[in-house]
């Protein structure tokens, strides 16, 4: 058992009766945690810095998957050093697509906490996308531009289908992207791009299965694309979604890779764990086994 455990909780998170409950039922077990509240986003890798030099070796996050990436993000920093401390996961975000995707029992908060505190870590891998580090998936094209963009009342009226890959196509006349796609030892491939996932878990987008082939231990990255193709027609691309690993397919391209990059010749959007970045070229690595996660 961590000797000395600190939850990082999300700021609107900490007056939620269940989250208090979860906390007190952790403690009536003897188990020690401390709970800090960072001011806002910007303050949490400060908190993080503070909580490891107050001695802690076990980081568990308390918010969705934006607040998992700010803590493994302040947890890895430039990727030079193995991490000090263990990262938990306490799911309450929305989606909360990485803890869904590491198996966790997202209803139950009070189990989360306690395996956050008590159970074995496990080292898994964190990807780097031009310097940032992210443990789920980042997603780019038109997808990532209507969350980066769109405003919450339009969301809100197009409702839950507008979320999917096709009521995306369907509901915005947006163009494809024009870019490169190269990888370490291959030919540079050009082309157009609608949509892509880079997938270090599997889970995106409120569960969906954007990159059914990733672990997160194997040392790659998968890539999943959406190409632009003339003519093509939804019920193809409907087809391919259903198998997106076939190595047949047209339009819908995946690879698993250590390494790669993205060069667009327009700037576009990428999110990170659900933060956005906005860039014309991004370059993708990964850091194996190097972060150890509790789940």
């Amino acid at each position: 058992m961590a000797k000395n455990n600190c939850l990082i909780l999300h700021r609107k998170s900490a007056n939620r009766p269940e989250v208090k409950e979860a906390v007190r039922a952790v403690r009536a077990k003897g188990i020690k945690l401390r709970v800090r509240i960072p001011w806002n986003k910007k303050d949490k890798p400060r908190v993080v810095r503070e909580a490891l030099a107050a001695g802690a070796v076990r980081v568990i996050a308390g918010g969705g998957d934006g607040t998992l990436n700010a803590v493994a993000d302040a947890l890895v920093g430039d990727g030079s050093k193995t991490p000090k401390a263990a990262m938990g996961i306490l799911p309450l975000g929305t989606a909360n697509d990485f803890a869904h995707g590491c198996k966790l029992p997202v209803e139950d908060l009070a189990a989360c906490l306690e395996i956050a505190c008590t159970r074995d870590p496990r080292p898994i891998d964190v990807g780097r996308m031009n310097g940032e580090s992210f443990i789920n998936v980042a997603s780019g094209g038109f997808g990532a531009e209507i969350t980066a963009t769109t405003p919450v009342e339009m969301k809100k009226r197009l409702g839950g289908a507008a979320y999917t890959i096709m009521g995306l196509i369907k509901a915005f006349d947006l163009k494809p992207y024009e870019g490169t796609f190269e990888a370490p030892g291959e030919s540079p491939v050009r082309g157009s791009m609608l949509f892509m996932a880079v997938g270090n878990n599997r889970l995106a987008g409120g569960g969906f299965d954007v990159a059914p082939e990733a672990t997160l231990d194997d040392g790659l990255l998968d890539v999943a694309m959406i190409r632009h193709r003339e003519g093509s027609a939804m019920g193809k691309l409907a087809q391919e979604l259903k198998n997106p690993t076939d190595p047949a397919n047209e339009i819908v391209l995946y690879r698993q890779l250590p390494a790669f990059t993205i060069e667009a010749d327009e700037a576009f959007h990428m999110n990170l764990d659900g933060e956005p970045n906005l860039a014309h070229r991004f370059e993708f690595s990964m850091l194996t086994r190097h972060l150890e996660v509790v789940y």
